[in-house]
């Protein structure tokens, strides 16, 4: 501060300093003129002796006048001195240190007074000008750099911007599995050879690099970009987790192949049947008739099954409405009167509500579906006997507890596990003829899920499966 604002002082005092320079040239005339007078009287021939009295005298007086002249500009110089240590260096330095201070906090510059010094006053008053003037660009650049800052962070890709000598200029502390916090080197920041080795093949051609690659420590898949800018020296190093979007991809693969493969064997049965009909007996067109129509069901429940699927994915709208419970057996039993009239299948309710009106407040809709489904699934898989089916409802104070248990073919412990999964058939040897799609309990599993509940299945081989899950009021 002290160098900078001594050269500030220097051009704003030239005045002051060019008559302190006078000052001093005068101070020099002066002793050098006695000096050389009293040189002169020593060495001039022309001294008479009558007058050596007066010649004494003379030179008495000029040495007392030289030496108060030499005194004089001592004090003067001095009283300079004092004047520059202790209102120049203490005083105006000070002023320009607050001047700075003033500039760094970003004070109000109109409040700021230095009372009746008017050459910091007006330096002041330029300084004022130039802010008031720049002060629109600097909150402009102040914005976008915060601006800049926030996109930077909110991007869900590491970045890291290196310098020529590969010291990190600027990151976001995206993946940080990846990286290390507080380290400037890349070799120290990247803790990953496979993401070292693409920066060192860019910085080595000069050119722009990406690959995908699996790093095996954190078993996760990353897209990774480096690019050379060219016009500053740097690199800037972009990594971004493609672990999910790869899940997802498999996903879909596997969803459209087999929805390829439910839709492909009841078409090919419709097919094959259709054209049997043409030349079969009468005995037997009845019978293909009636597997012509059940492959039919097959194909709209798979379609309905598709639809809700699509329908559950799309939409995150929970629509909580006071239901009775006589309205929610009347609706389920509805749905599912063809499969209970043909199964010969008995539904029995065990209802323990705190409402005394017996009303339930919950997604209607939602809740109609995953019961439908439960209940749908009980009577496919009954085995050869008569189905029977018990649902129970328990209200707690904050949530419904609701189960569904059969008597049907149960499921072996070692598929408990995959029952929720999309296509997923416990016995595909035994249910490849009955109407279920592999849907439906994931369709169950995904609403309760998005009404904030779990769901669970409790069965044995042989013995029947309880069903329970939960859903917040």
């Amino acid at each position: 501060m002290h160098k900078n604002s001594e050269r500030s002082w220097v051009q704003i005092r030239r005045k002051e300093i060019i008559v302190i320079s006078l000052i001093i040239v005068i101070e020099i005339l002066f002793i050098t003129l006695n000096i050389s007078y009293l040189s002169y009287l020593d060495t001039e021939n022309i001294i008479i002796t009558e007058n050596l009295k007066n010649y004494i005298e003379i030179k008495n007086i000029i040495k007392i006048i030289l030496f108060s002249e030499i005194l004089f500009f001592i004090v003067l110089n001095l009283m300079i001195h004092f004047f520059y240590r202790n209102y120049l260096k203490k005083d105006i330095y000070k002023k320009l240190e607050n001047i700075e201070k003033y500039l760094k906090e970003g004070k109000d510059i109109e409040k700021i007074s230095f009372g009746k010094d008017f050459l910091i006053e007006n330096l002041w008053d330029i300084i004022k000008k130039w802010q008031k003037k720049n002060l629109k660009n600097i909150e402009k650049l102040n914005n976008e750099k915060r601006v800049l800052n926030q996109i930077i962070n909110s991007i869900d890709i590491a970045l890291y911007l290196f310098d020529e000598n590969l010291n990190v200029i600027t990151k976001n502390d995206k993946l940080p599995c990846l990286f290390e916090k507080e380290k400037d080197n890349y070799l120290e920041i990247i803790r990953d050879i496979e993401i070292i080795d693409i920066l060192k093949k860019s910085i080595e051609e000069g050119k722009e690099k990406k690959a995908d690659i699996y790093i095996p420590r954190v078993k996760r898949y990353f897209f990774v970009k480096v690019r050379y800018i060219k016009e500053d020296n740097r690199y800037l190093l972009m990594v971004k987790d493609t672990t999910q979007t790869r899940g997802m991809i498999e996903v879909q693969k596997t969803f459209i192949s087999n929805v390829s493969h439910e839709l492909k064997t009841p078409l090919t049965n419709i097919k094959g049947y259709m054209i049997a009909l043409e030349e079969a007996p009468e005995s037997l067109r009845h019978q293909f008739i009636k597997t012509v129509n059940g492959n039919i069901d097959k194909l709209e429940n798979i379609i309905i099954d598709f639809l809700n699927i699509s329908k559950i994915e799309q939409s995150n709208l929970v629509n909580i409405e006071s239901i009775s419970i006589e309205k929610l057996k009347t609706e389920l039993e509805s749905l599912l009167n063809e499969r209970i009239k043909k199964s010969e299948a008995k539904i029995l309710y065990n209802i323990t509500l705190i409402d005394k009106n017996k009303r339930l407040k919950l997604d209607f809709e939602k809740v109609l579906i995953i019961l439908k489904n439960l209940v749908e699934n009980a009577i496919i898989y009954r085995g050869e006997q008569q189905p029977e089916i018990e649902i129970s409802i328990i209200e707690t104070r904050g949530m419904y507890k609701f189960g569904v248990k059969d008597n049907g073919i149960g499921i072996d412990s070692e598929d408990l596990n995959k029952v929720f999964e999309r296509f997923y058939r416990v016995d595909k040897a035994r249910t490849s003829n009955k109407a279920g799609t592999g849907l439906g309990l994931a369709i169950v599993k995904e609403l309760v899920e998005k009404l904030g509940g779990k769901i669970e299945v409790l069965s044995k081989e042989g013995k029947g499966s309880i069903f329970i899950f939960t859903i917040l009021k």
